[in-house]
């Protein structure tokens, strides 16, 4: 049974950032999730598919920040920066379903997860790294292209929250294209701006006031705000 998860408060979230600034992206994601699933092992949330991963930080996100997010990214085509809204609710498959790995092991192969990711990124070259991929999802390192094509349309078809494409429009040059969301990458980086924005106000009101960071950090957010507001004046 999934453990269920707990939002965090603002020392909390800042614990949370220190902890993983340093870590690699494959590490930070894992370090969300164990802070957010008390009742989780860290090397049970490792053991997780990267689709049923990115499912939870989804979950996560949308209890941590709500579910409507501001991405940005540049076109392509003519390098504009480009901003696009959407809701992190509607990236969600709400099937439900078996666990990947458990129901595709009569299929012979199983899906990736955090562990064998680690692995990859850790490869010499993209062609170790595709032969360590093929062997961990069990498949055999000696494919075909055609093979290898119809193998990732079938682990992908297995856990399909792995992967989350949206299809972008830029209003400059008029180009389309598609980007792949990476749900990890994403709410990282808004974790790491939340945490900045923290210290921030922390460093501010401390000055003003001579009050500790626990201090500032008990107070309500509004309440925050207000002081802030105060000292703009």
């Amino acid at each position: 049974m999934q453990q269920p998860m707990q939002t965090w408060s603002a020392e909390e979230l800042l614990a949370v950032w220190e902890a993983g600034r340093q870590q690699h992206a494959l590490d930070r994601a894992l370090t969300l999730l164990a802070a957010a699933t008390p009742g989780a092992t860290r090397s049970a949330l490792a053991d997780l598919t990267i689709g049923e991963r990115d499912a939870r930080l989804l979950e996560l996100r949308a209890l941590v920040l709500g579910a409507r997010a501001q991405g940005f990214t540049e076109c392509p085509a003519c390098a504009e920066r480009i901003e696009f809204p959407c809701d992190t609710a509607d990236f969600t498959h709400r099937k439900e379903r078996a666990p990947a790995r458990r129901r595709n092991a009569a299929n012979g192969f199983h899906q990736p997860n955090s562990r064998d990711l680690a692995l990859v990124v850790a490869a010499e070259d993209e062609q170790q790294a595709l032969h360590i991929l093929l062997e961990r999802c069990g498949l055999q390192s000696d494919l075909s292209e055609d093979d290898i094509e119809a193998a990732s349309r079938a682990l992908l078809a297995a856990d399909p929250q792995a992967e989350i494409i949206l299809s972008l429009h830029c209003p400059g040059c008029g180009h389309r294209w598609e980007l792949l969301f990476d749900i990890a990458e994403f709410f990282w980086r808004e974790i790491a701006g939340q945490a900045q924005r923290l210290l921030r106000e922390i460093d501010a009101l401390a000055r003003a006031y001579g009050w500790t960071e626990r201090e500032i950090l008990s107070l309500p957010p509004q309440r925050r705000q207000t002081y802030l507001e105060l000292l703009a004046a």
